[in-house]
């Protein structure tokens, strides 16, 4: 959604909420436009990615005063943005750390965002949609000009920048049993030294009983860190679906579910085992 607020010391139009960025992005003639000075920048350590895993530097971060609706029903808070001399069709982009400290919810369906105001009322800010259409059809023409898209898109954004490759298993592994059962395993580099990789095993299987192969081993989490459930009501009824027929080679893909029966024909049922109350169709 594209909304208006006020930013620093002017009313900035065009400003895209967006619950996919990490960071606020401004851009430079945004900047200018405020009257801010170079001296007010601060180093920026992260570049941004755009279009095609293009690297970015920016022209540094700065922190403004950010604000939201209007009256009793307005909310101010300092928000670091980054700053960009590339441009879009939007002025801002507003990213996740801004929404959260607003204690935002958005509705993208009703085109406004809720969020806490300083008295601790609920405030609101409602999106433009003619001007959202028409930064999206800027920004379409844009992309239509140039192959090359040497400039910044919005949807390729990410203040985030993360090139370090994540670490893989090295060389051929063999795989070895650590519990009672064949179900219970790991793997160890095949082609260590034996004198290496024996007393390794033996370690492995000797604490075999650290590993949790199923969430009964691990008993001791408190359910206030990490709990799942399933909002259901006591009071009700069970509802069976219609039966949903589908091709052969379907069935034989879903994941942990098999036909009854494989025969042309014939009915297929699965059973789904949730909160202790089981479906079938």
């Amino acid at each position: 959604m594209v909304i208006t607020a006020r930013i620093g010391t002017g009313l900035v139009k065009r400003i895209l909420v967006d619950t996919g960025a990490d960071s606020n992005i401004m851009f430079r003639n945004v900047f200018d436009a405020l009257g801010l000075r170079d001296a007010d920048l601060q180093t920026h350590q992260h570049g941004v990615v755009g279009l095609g895993d293009h690297f970015i530097k920016s022209n540094g971060i700065i922190t403004l005063p950010t604000s939201l609706g209007q009256g009793q029903g307005r909310r101010t808070i300092m928000a670091e943005f980054v700053i960009l001399r590339d441009s879009t069709s939007y002025n801002i982009i507003l990213g996740r750390k801004t929404i959260n400290d607003l204690g935002g919810v958005i509705s993208t369906r009703m085109l406004v965002m809720k969020f806490i105001t300083e008295e601790g009322s609920v405030g609101s800010v409602r999106g433009d949609l003619e001007t959202a259409v028409a930064c999206d059809n800027a920004s379409l023409s844009l992309r239509k000009k140039s192959k090359e898209a040497s400039g910044v898109f919005l949807a390729d954004l990410d203040a985030r920048v993360d090139d370090k490759p994540r670490p893989e298993p090295e060389g051929d592994l063999e795989k070895f049993r650590v519990g009672n059962s064949e179900e219970k395993f790991t793997f160890v580099n095949r082609n260590l030294p034996h004198e290496l990789k024996e007393p390794l095993m033996e370690m492995i299987r000797t604490n075999g009983d650290l590993f949790a192969w199923t969430p009964a081993d691990m008993p001791g989490i408190d359910s206030g860190l990490m709990s799942h459930h399933l909002a259901i009501r006591p009071e009700a009824k069970l509802v069976a679906q219609r039966r949903r027929k589908m091709s052969q080679e379907r069935a034989e893909e879903v994941p942990g579910r098999r036909p009854a029966s494989s025969k042309r024909g014939s009915s297929k049922s699965w059973t789904i085992r949730l909160d202790y109350r089981t479906w079938s169709w």
